[in-house]
């Protein structure tokens, strides 16, 4: 396999139907603000050239900023896959377990089955799996003008790191790997330390939520 083909039986975050609907809200605030400046290159025209600066300035400052947000949304959701076990792939498979894959600097690799992503405080990249035996990848190279006013990628790092987080928890949730919290719970009963939990009522039906649901709900976190 060559070192930038996706691997067999995984699916880009952008070829997802979640994943394309982040991509066309992008390109619709894009074209949203270009609609602006050419309202406001005809006022300049035809009416007003006073006035059609009130239209042209913001617009123009909108369309780079939404189309910076964009490069930077592509380049996260071409570098990570998932396969077709994952839970963000709506449609069903006869694969049960769940594996996320991320194209590194150099090639695609498979996540490890523990630990999260974090970044690397000594150097460039991140870091990931369990401490004391972190495996260090570095990040993709950008798409153009997706690290404008970014040079060092913090802000692309941070995010991807969002991305494959919430990847990796939702990857092992679906492959039912221990949760470090149920097994913290389980030692406080076993240490006799009593602790009062007030669970929120449900209703049955409630939480049957699709992960394209999910998928788009944290697209649009804080930016």
């Amino acid at each position: 396999m060559d070192d930038d083909e996706i691997p067999v039986g995984f699916i880009l975050l952008s070829k997802l139907a979640s994943g394309k609907t982040i991509l066309n809200e992008s390109l619709l605030q894009i074209c949203k603000a270009i609609s602006f400046f050419v309202i406001g290159v005809l006022l300049f025209m035809f009416v007003s050239k006073f006035f059609s600066i009130i239209f042209l300035l913001p617009s123009l400052f909108m369309t780079a900023l939404f189309l910076i947000e964009f490069q930077r949304k592509k380049t996260i959701m071409n570098t990570i896959a998932v396969n077709l076990g994952h839970p963000w792939v709506e449609e069903e498979h006869d694969v049960d377990a769940a594996e996320v894959a991320y194209k590194t600097l150099e090639k695609w690799e498979l996540l490890p089955r523990k630990g999260r992503v974090v970044k690397n405080f000594e150097g460039t990249g991140l870091l990931i799996g369990e401490k004391g035996n972190e495996k260090f990848f570095e990040i993709s190279k950008p798409f153009f003008g997706a690290n404008i006013q970014d040079e060092n990628n913090k802000k692309i790092e941070l995010e991807l790191i969002k991305w494959l987080n919430l990847a990796l928890a939702i990857r092992d949730a679906q492959n039912n790997v221990e949760d470090e919290i149920e097994n913290a719970r389980i030692r406080e009963e076993e240490d006799g330390i009593d602790i009062e939990r007030i669970w929120p009522k449900t209703n049955p039906g409630e939480l049957n939520v699709k992960p394209g649901a999910i998928f788009r709900k944290f697209s649009k976190g804080k930016k």
